[in-house]
């Protein structure tokens, strides 16, 4: 990891703002795949520093409606109770490419609290 990345400040992009927007599309689309359903993720936290970001987020069905996990690989969790409708995820930036290099759907518990030393992402993402 580049020190400059570790060191740099904590920043939480704008809700309108193109940064936001590209990092919430950079999550969405691997979501989106895995849950074979449109998700609106409405933000908890998104922090930034550097080439990483956190997102926090609860995910919705389309139209706001609640996440329906029937027919995805979590739907049988779900019914046990054991699935939350929590997102969270690590993205990486690589040049102009934001990636998910780790995620949790529908954590029950913090699912993230190794990620910054498992990813070598900086700590104070992580941090409300």
């Amino acid at each position: 990891m580049n020190a400059n990345h570790a060191q740099s400040a904590v920043q939480s992009p704008a809700a309108d703002s193109a940064e936001r927007k590209v990092l919430l599309d950079a999550a969405r689309t691997p979501l989106e795949q895995r849950l074979h359903q449109p998700v609106l993720l409405v933000v908890d936290q998104l922090n930034t520093s550097g080439d990483w970001a956190f997102l926090q987020a609860h995910m919705q069905g389309a139209g706001g409606k609640p996440l329906d996990y029937t027919g995805t690989e979590y739907a049988e969790a779900a019914q046990a109770g054991m699935k939350s409708h929590i997102y969270a995820a690590l993205l990486q930036r690589s040049g102009q490419q934001w990636t998910v290099k780790a995620e949790a759907i529908g954590p029950t518990d913090v699912a993230w609290g190794n990620w910054a030393t498992q990813y070598g992402a900086p700590a104070a993402i992580f941090d409300h």
